[in-house]
């Protein structure tokens, strides 16, 4: 029996990843994943959203794979390059 490829799309680490919001009133925006509220709940920030801190469901965005938000090293908390 073949196997088709597998891909990893819900990948548990994606703090810190650039987010693109596929569902809701946010639909089109990018994102950075800031924290984990629980298991399907993870607040978003940075980009489109600028300071704003909002919460979305993992089912409401995808992982964005193609570019890594730059965010100035002033606006990160704790102004480590190791928080990045």
């Amino acid at each position: 029996m073949a196997v088709g490829p597998t891909f990893v799309y819900n990948s548990p680490r994606i703090l810190g990843q650039t987010v693109f919001i596929k569902r809701g009133p946010h639909q089109g925006k990018l994102g950075m994943v800031r924290k984990q509220v629980d298991d399907d709940h993870f607040t978003v920030t940075h980009g489109d959203f600028g300071d704003q801190h909002i919460t979305f469901e993992r089912g409401e965005f995808l992982v964005y794979r193609h570019r890594k938000m730059r965010i100035p090293i002033d606006r990160v908390i704790g102004k480590s390059p190791n928080v990045i």
